[in-house]
């Protein structure tokens, strides 16, 4: 067998208490399926054995394939996959198993030294299964039962063993205990009354727990009816014994992660857009008063993210550069290492994450910080890792973002920097006119009306297989996004250009009735007439986006002008069509193609 290294997303859930195991994981697992998954399984112990099945089908029919079985036990462990490499098959599917069959694993993360203690463990006379990484841990926690540790004793030896990133959930036939293990990938816990829900996600749990437990890394724990008990691991920094701190509250509700009466998460979330930029401004972050001052002393200012919070760290550039006059760069997340020798102690980065949990981000605040550099995160979910790795957070408050492609996280980030840069501007109360601006026109962008009008415009776009958008300054920002909603979402090849870059190649790709969006504020409606007027003659159709309609417009999307903070609003009529472009194309909009919530291995 070919050993592949399979870096393993995506979603982990777990139970211990009184109730049957495994609807309940079953159930958890659902609640996952917005992560993306390949295949999923879970593994139910009690005094009649270990009850283990896996499949590459939905979980709709793996719940009834297993409901059917009725598996008796109260303690057990499931898992969705999402893999990056390593096929979508059984033999990779989670749970993994120890040889003898006893102890059980599932993973999240990467193990970079996963062939060495592969090799190693073959030698040994362990058998493997699968092509996976995640596989090595069930054997190395037999070896170590093997030799005479405990299993409190072989669960603690992992951080000394595994190079990477990794949560780990294990259990062993005949201990009513789940052993919890994490570093550099989510893993939090659920506690109910006297039950206990490890998962990589709040949502998964939310029916049955309303507090939680945020891990620190390295820290290993055993998790039985009675409570959670620390182990002495290598890297844990605290004695063995009970788990003492009181679990926070849950601030999440089983409403909020359900979709109501929409049809998708997509929809449902675009709609609330509204409710979420209207919470950010009328409370504002008490935090805001802080990273204002830590960019005012900056040396120098970085922006890093990545997919659609790169896009945001883009607007964040564009906002100090026209508002306050001050230059600073936007990174790609992935890119930022070779970026980094450039950093001197005094800079600031600004990290953006909708999970928290993205590695990229992760991987450049810490070597971010490393450098010296002050880290401020824009980031929506409450514990994450960004969130402890960062030394001011502002808190999104968007709510639970289930559907893939981000909605309403991109415009609370948009927002969030509007509200930071409005703390240095000389004129602060400009930046809170335009951002409520942006916010009351999208009453008007969310109407049934308005639906139904870009719901046109996606009828006239669904039969192309390739959309060119355009625009300039902050307009260029939005055409970014936009085509980044309309490739994830709608499978289209869409591609954004800046408006003067037109002449430099992207008009070779303009044939007849080949279709373009054009997007531009009041003070460019000059320059969108003559890039239409060019681009007619070589045989496009225009589709504009703006405060009026250009002469050649074939269809227009009207979009109150609010100045830089236009961007806010001027996304949500994009964040439709590619949603009705998908449901043309009969694709799911909740769950694109190749592609996972959150992107936790590198």
């Amino acid at each position: 067998m070919q050993y592949n290294c399979a870096r393993e997303m995506c979603g982990i859930a777990g139970y211990v208490g009184h109730r049957p195991a495994a609807p309940v994981l079953v159930d958890c697992l659902q609640r996952l399926e917005y992560r993306g998954y390949d295949s999923c399984g879970i593994a139910v112990v009690s005094d009649a054995g270990v009850f283990l099945r896996r499949s590459v089908g939905p979980i709709a029919e793996f719940r009834e394939e297993v409901l059917s079985a009725a598996p008796t036990g109260t303690i057990g462990l499931g898992h969705t996959r999402w893999a990056t490499h390593g096929r979508a098959d059984l033999a990779n599917a989670h749970p993994h198993a120890s040889c003898d069959g006893a102890v059980l694993v599932v993973h999240n993360g990467v193990i970079e030294n996963a062939f060495e203690l592969r090799e190693r463990l073959v030698r040994q006379g362990h058998r493997f299964t699968s092509d996976t990484d995640s596989e090595v841990v069930p054997h190395l926690l037999e070896q170590g039962l093997t030799e005479g540790l405990s299993m409190d004793e072989a669960v603690s030896k992992l951080p000394s063993q595994l190079v990477g990133s990794y949560a780990i959930v294990a259990v062993r036939q005949g201990q009513d205990e789940l052993f919890v293990l994490r570093k550099g990938s989510p893993l939090v816990v659920g506690v109910g009354e006297g039950e206990y829900f490890p998962a990589s996600d709040i949502p998964s749990f939310l029916p049955y727990a309303q507090r939680v437990i945020y891990l620190s890394e390295d820290e290993p724990f055993a998790i039985g009816r009675s409570g959670i008990r620390r182990l002495q691991g290598a890297g844990a920094s605290r004695p063995a014994g009970p788990y003492l701190e009181v679990p926070e509250p849950v601030s999440l509700n089983v409403e909020s992660v359900s979709k109501g009466s929409f049809q998708h998460f997509m929809i449902k979330e675009i709609m609330e857009q509204v409710g979420t930029i209207g919470r950010l401004l009328e409370s504002p972050p008490a935090t805001l008063a802080t990273a204002s001052e830590l960019l005012r002393g900056a040396q120098s200012i970085k922006f890093v993210g990545a997919g659609t919070s790169y896009h945001a760290s883009l607007y964040g550039q564009f906002l100090l550069a026209t508002t306050l006059h001050l230059d600073s760069e936007a990174c790609v997340s992935s890119e930022f290492q070779f970026r980094a020798d450039a950093l001197r102690p005094g800079a600031v980065v600004v990290a953006l994450s909708q999970s928290g949990e993205t590695a990229d981000t992760l991987q450049a605040v810490r070597i971010a910080r490393d450098r010296g550099a002050r880290v401020i995160a824009l980031v929506n979910s409450e514990g994450s890792s960004l969130t402890r790795a960062a030394e001011v957070v502002i808190p999104l408050r968007s709510g639970p973002e289930l559907s893939v492609a981000a909605t309403k996280s991109y415009t609370s980030q948009l927002v969030a920097l509007t509200l930071l840069v409005e703390r240095l501007s000389p004129d602060p109360m400009e930046g809170a006119r335009t951002a409520l601006e942006a916010r009351d026109s999208l009453l008007e962008l969310t109407s049934d009306a308005a639906r139904a009008h870009i719901a046109s415009l996606a009828h006239n776009l669904a039969r192309h297989s390739q959309l060119l958008l355009i625009g300039r300054g902050g307009n260029y920002v939005t055409a970014l996004e936009a085509a980044l909603k309309i490739k994830e979402v709608a499978g289209v090849a869409a591609q954004a250009f800046p408006g003067g870059e037109m002449k430099h190649g992207p008009l070779a790709l303009v044939a007849e009735g080949s279709p373009v969006i054009l997007f531009y504020d009041r003070s460019q409606v000059d320059q969108a007439e003559l890039a239409a007027s060019e681009l007619i003659t070589r045989g496009a159709v225009i589709y504009t986006v703006g405060p009026q309609p250009l002469r050649s417009s074939s269809l227009h999307v009207r979009v109150h002008d609010a100045g830089a903070a236009t961007a806010i609003s001027q996304i949500i009529p994009m964040q439709l069509l590619a949603y009705e472009l998908a449901k043309l194309r009969q694709l799911d909009p909740d769950h694109p193609k190749n592609l996972a919530k959150s992107v936790t291995v590198l």
